[in-house]
């Protein structure tokens, strides 16, 4: 049977050979010479693509099997040689470009997988994982009907937690059907259903194509996601394969909500302890901001009593402090945060800064006199940190870490409250600023993370080192914002690695923002070679490879919108 797209597609490619592939036109007109061959050559629509016809009688069909795409010309039969040789050449193209084609289809179902990988891991709750892995399958996988299904032991039942597409016989689905569901769940395997089975099964009347897959973790089966598709489509081994793949991301991703969820209690029950014995200590207000009222005491201050400063707000937090936290008791809890605080305090308080409220896993301080003494703060602190955690290692505890952000902007800071209970309060968006910050260095693997506005703010630059890390939309700010990366507060090994290979990231960032994604990835690619550690240069690389297969607008500036806290 003709086939329209096999035809043009061997039209393409002996043109390809004749008019793009310089070296290859040169070695057919060589041939044609060694056999003193005169030769002209057209393609089946008859445009000539190489030589004159002219008096040129004998025709050779350029073909493969028995498709007929061309045509070569000769003034003897010996031009029958050469029209094998051009047509071994289209085939050859051909298969390179089938080659090609596998290559990219395969690099976008990797790219697709780490997308939605990316997506899932922002989720902590059942439902919404369900619900993003139902639409990512069925929008990677042509299907028009899908459900996420769970089994929960502890009731002996199957229940829904997504699905998409009109289904009639729903109800019929879970509640009759439960058994069956429960027994396919529990033995764990992936298929397609053969056409058979979907035809016998009442359930499955508005659909012609169905498959699934389990929700698998470890040894156990949480659920599946049945996937169907209403026309007589075919879904191939690949596509089951992919749906296995997704079902056993977000099985994870399930398991790490759970616990996640399981440990935020602990960890908010622990907290809450220890918010019941700050209490006591509520009515105190840093002697920095009654000063900064242009107070000496306490005493001093009365409600209503404010001040604008331009300062610069610093958010420290101690990283992974759930899973910390779960390994101790409420009173070890409680011994390990005033540990952490009685070695950082100092630090902030001799670098003219006050910390104004503690977060349980961290901390926000303001510095009244300007980012240089905050940063040098910052810098202090991670020193300070890995003389600590060399004691907690020598006593085989977790070791610490944090990540410090910070912003330099104008706030009010006054006494708020009423005649009987009275408050230090700060007013003001350079604080949700300042959080956002430090949230964000989580996001670009960073220990200190900082705005251009704390980097224009400092009075002795020169005593640090930096990376630009490029502009940002955080929620809530109209204008993107620059973030930088200050290394000293690095381990030593990856700080000297960082510098080494700074000229090389900054000019990766180059690359990057000038749209050059490919050069840029393997760019960043080279730094991360050296250093597996260097978390950012990782993520600019993940970024410019994502990059490289979407179709980018030239109103795009490489603004990162970040829309969590």
């Amino acid at each position: 049977m003709f086939d329209t797209k096999d035809f043009m597609a061997h039209t393409r490619a002996l043109r390809n050979v004749l008019k793009r592939n310089s070296e290859t036109l040169a070695l057919i007109n060589k041939l044609a010479a060694t056999l003193a061959l005169e030769i002209y050559i057209e393609d089946s629509e008859g445009t000539s693509l190489l030589g004159t016809k002219l008096n040129l009688k004998n025709k050779h069909s350029l073909c493969d099997a028995e498709l007929n795409y061309g045509a070569l010309y000769s003034h003897d039969t010996s031009g029958e040689f050469l029209a094998e040789f051009v047509s071994f050449l289209v085939k050859k193209e051909l298969e390179k470009k089938k080659i090609g084609q596998e290559v990219l289809g395969l690099y976008r179902e990797i790219n697709m997988i780490y997308n939605f990988s990316e997506m899932i891991s922002e989720k902590i709750d059942d439902a919404s994982i369900a619900v993003t892995a139902l639409q990512e399958a069925c929008q990677i996988i042509n299907s028009t009907h899908g459900i996420f299904l769970v089994y929960e032991p502890e009731e002996n039942r199957v229940i829904e937690m997504a699905a998409i597409g009109d289904n009639p016989n729903s109800d019929y689905n879970i509640s009759d059907q439960s058994s069956m569901l429960k027994e396919l769940i529990l033995r764990g395997t992936a298929a397609i259903v053969p056409v058979e089975r979907i035809k016998s099964n009442p359930a499955l009347g508005h659909l012609k194509t169905v498959m699934y897959a389990p929700l698998k973790v470890k040894h156990r089966t949480l659920g599946m996601i049945i996937l169907g598709h209403q026309d007589e489509v075919e879904f191939t081994a690949a596509e089951l394969k992919l749906l296995t793949t997704i079902a056993l991301q977000s099985a994870a991703a399930i398991e790490s909500a759970q616990l996640y969820q399981k440990g935020l209690k602990e960890a908010r029950d622990r907290e809450e302890a220890i918010k019941k014995i700050h209490e006591v200590s509520q009515k105190f207000v840093p002697h920095e901001f009654i000063k900064s009222l242009g107070k000496d005491k306490l005493t001093e201050v009365a409600l209503g009593d404010q001040v604008e400063r331009e300062v610069t707000v610093m958010f420290t937090d101690i990283r992974g402090f759930t899973a910390l936290s779960e390994r101790l008791a409420p009173k070890e809890n409680f011994l390990f945060i005033n540990s952490f605080n009685k070695r950082m305090g100092p630090i902030i308080r001799n670098n003219e800064g006050f910390i104004m409220q503690y977060l349980g896993d961290g901390f926000m301080a303001i510095f009244p006199n300007g980012s240089q003494n905050a940063l040098r703060a910052s810098v202090e602190m991670h020193l300070a940190l890995k003389s600590y955690n060399k004691e907690r290692s020598a006593k085989k505890r977790s070791l610490v870490q944090i990540g410090i952000g910070m912003q330099n902007g104008k706030l009010i800071m006054g006494i708020t409250g009423d005649v009987e209970r009275m408050d230090a309060a700060i007013i003001s968006d350079t604080v949700n600023t300042a959080s956002r910050i430090e949230g964000l260095s989580k996001h670009y693997g960073t220990s200190i993370l900082l705005t251009d506005l704390c980097k224009n703010n400092l009075s002795h630059p020169e005593e640090f080192d930096f990376r630009y890390l490029g502009p940002v939309q955080v929620q809530g700010k109209n204008k993107p914002i620059d973030l930088y990366e200050c290394i000293n507060g690095d381990d030593p090994e990856l700080r000297n690695h960082k510098l080494e290979t700074l000229s090389t990231f900054e000019h990766g960032m180059e690359l990057y923002f000038n749209k050059e994604f490919a050069m840029a990835a393997v760019t960043f690619q080279q730094i991360v070679k050296l250093n597996r550690d260097d978390h950012t240069a990782k993520l600019f690389l993940n970024r410019a490879a994502h990059l490289i297969t979407q179709e980018i607008g030239d109103d795009w500036k490489g603004v990162e919108s970040i829309t969590k806290k």
